[in-house]
């Protein structure tokens, strides 16, 4: 599960190794990849998304769509998107380039979704891209919808546009996802 295979795109794959300022590099993003540890690739990955689990609790609210993956991990509490946000900064400090993905999840309980997802991918060698869901703590697999990948929630947001004047913006989604 989680595995898209070989990388393809106009954009290289040495771009996915860069930091940018969601996901740039701290104290504790250094520190969460070091305690990682040893073991295959996907192991470590799967480490590191296991640790990110534990340490960072989903608690909605808590952070915006501009926090970086550094302060989220400090205010130990964020969403889905902190949680890809500081896999992708980790992955990248342990060498593997990584991406954010935004998408929809089709839930167990009911097709209605409210809110989007994300998630990140770690490119491995001999696999290519593996995909990785820290904020439930799995690969994807046949339930996820892929509609963008980027660098960072600013690459794949599922909106954007210009405000002009005084303005105030939302997002308010509803989405049918079943099969």
């Amino acid at each position: 599960a989680g595995v898209s295979g070989a990388h393809h795109g106009f954009a290289p794959l040495w771009l996915f190794s860069q930091q940018t300022p969601l996901t740039t590099v701290g104290d504790g993003i250094r520190d969460l990849a070091a305690s990682v540890g040893e073991g295959t690739d996907i192991d470590r990955l799967h480490k590191l998304m296991g640790a990110i689990r534990e340490r960072v609790a989903y608690k909605p609210g808590t952070t915006s769509a501009v926090t970086p993956a550094e302060e989220a991990l400090t205010l130990k509490a964020g969403v889905c998107q902190d949680h890809s946000h500081i896999f992708t900064a980790v992955a990248r400090v342990m060498g593997f380039p990584a991406r954010y993905i935004s998408g929809y999840l089709m839930m167990d309980a009911s097709v209605e979704q409210a809110a989007s997802h994300a998630w990140a991918e770690a490119h491995v060698p001999g696999l290519g891209w593996v995909a990785f869901d820290p904020a439930n703590g799995i690969s994807p697999d046949e339930r996820y919808v892929r509609v963008a990948t980027g660098r960072d929630y600013r690459d794949a947001s599922p909106v954007s546009g210009i405000l002009l004047g005084q303005a105030e913006e939302k997002l308010a989604v509803t989405v049918t996802v079943e099969q």
